[in-house]
Order: C-alpha cells, then sequence, then structure tokens
C-alpha cells in the first residue's frame, strides 16, 4: 500500500463511525406504534361481551333449574302429605281409596292429587321414572320392594331416606327401609318427579 493512503484507513474507519449510515437517521425515531390493531381490539371486545353473555346464561339456566327443584320438591311435599294423611286407613287388595288401598293404589292415589297419572301395579311403577341410589332417596321417591317373590311386588312413597309410607296387610302405615324386613327385601328406587 502507497505511503499516503495509510491515513485513509483510520479517516474511512472513522468517517463510518461519525456519519449516518445509509438509511440512518441522526434524528431520534419514534417508537413504533404497538397499539392493537382496530380488527382485534374488536375481536377482543367480541370475546369479553360473548364471556359475559355466557355468564349470565349461565346464571339465568341455574336459576331456571333451581327453581324446577322447588317446584318438583313442592308436588313432592304434596305426595308426601297426601300418603301421609291416608295413614291409619284399611288395606284392600286392588284397593285405590279413599278408604282403603293396596299397595300401588296408595301411590297412584297420591301422585293423581299432584296431577300424575301412574300405574296402578308395583311392576308398572318400577317401569316410571329414573333409578335413584338408596343412598339418594328423597321424600316422593318410589321405593320398592321384593315380599313375593323375585322382582318389585311392594311399593311404598318415600316420606325420608330411610322411611316410607305404603299399604300393607295391615293397613296404610310409615315404616323404615333399613329394617330387617323391609331392608332384606329392597329391591330399588325410582324418581318419577
Amino acid at each position: 500500500m502507497p505511503r499516503h493512503w495509510r491515513w485513509l484507513v483510520p479517516m474511512t474507519a472513522l468517517i463510518a463511525c461519525v456519519l449516518p449510515r445509509a438509511g440512518a437517521s441522526a434524528v431520534p425515531q419514534a417508537r413504533p406504534d404497538l397499539s392493537i390493531p382496530p380488527a382485534e381490539d374488536q375481536i377482543d371486545r367480541a370475546a369479553h361481551v360473548a364471556t359475559a353473555e355466557a355468564l349470565v346464561d349461565r346464571k339465568e339456566h341455574n336459576r331456571e333449574r333451581a327453581r324446577a327443584r322447588a317446584a318438583q320438591a313442592h308436588e313432592a311435599d304434596g305426595v308426601v302429605a297426601t300418603a301421609v294423611a291416608q295413614i291409619g286407613d284399611g288395606y284392600a287388595w286392588g284397593g285405590s281409596g279413599p278408604a282403603a288401598f293396596d299397595c300401588s293404589g296408595l301411590t297412584a292415589f297420591a301422585y293423581a292429587r299432584a296431577g300424575l297419572q301412574l300405574p296402578h301395579n308395583s311392576q308398572g311403577l318400577m317401569a316410571a321414572g329414573r333409578p335413584v341410589d338408596r343412598g339418594d332417596i328423597r321424600p316422593g321417591d318410589l321405593v320398592f320392594f321384593s315380599t313375593a317373590g323375585p322382582g318389585a311386588s311392594h311399593v311404598g312413597i318415600a316420606t325420608g331416606s330411610t322411611t316410607v309410607v305404603s299399604a300393607t296387610n295391615s293397613g296404610v302405615m310409615e315404616h323404615s327401609t333399613t329394617d330387617a324386613y323391609w331392608g332384606g327385601h329392597y329391591v330399588g328406587a325410582r324418581r318419577v318427579l
């Protein structure tokens, strides 16, 4: 390299450091706009609105379910009250009241007062409604027993989780579902309300 070019190399490096590069400016740059574009903002707002609407819908659905449960409980209370009012009435095979009942006749009578028509036989009642676990029995449920061979041959109306009102050979009475006799003959339970 010729001697007079030696000063060019340091000078070129110095100029490159001091002068702005192509496309660069010494003026301070404004920060880029990082705000959410309008379309994304609208989508975000729509998502918030949809979430709020879903929460309101869920709350209303829960209120409706609570009202329905309260209505069912009220109907079940009416069925139980009707059955309990018959305690002390006599037993008559095929009887459907109001002075004497058989087990399915008492059940059909009590539910008819609540506006629900049920069959007048244990097997037909066993097909009604939906099954209920023994630990989930509540007032108004139908509780079935096998007192005359296999299958449901006797039915009562639950007054609590372990008691029913039914028309037995001794008449209409409230009894336990867990004692030695009835507990040993328990078949199942159904909820029709």
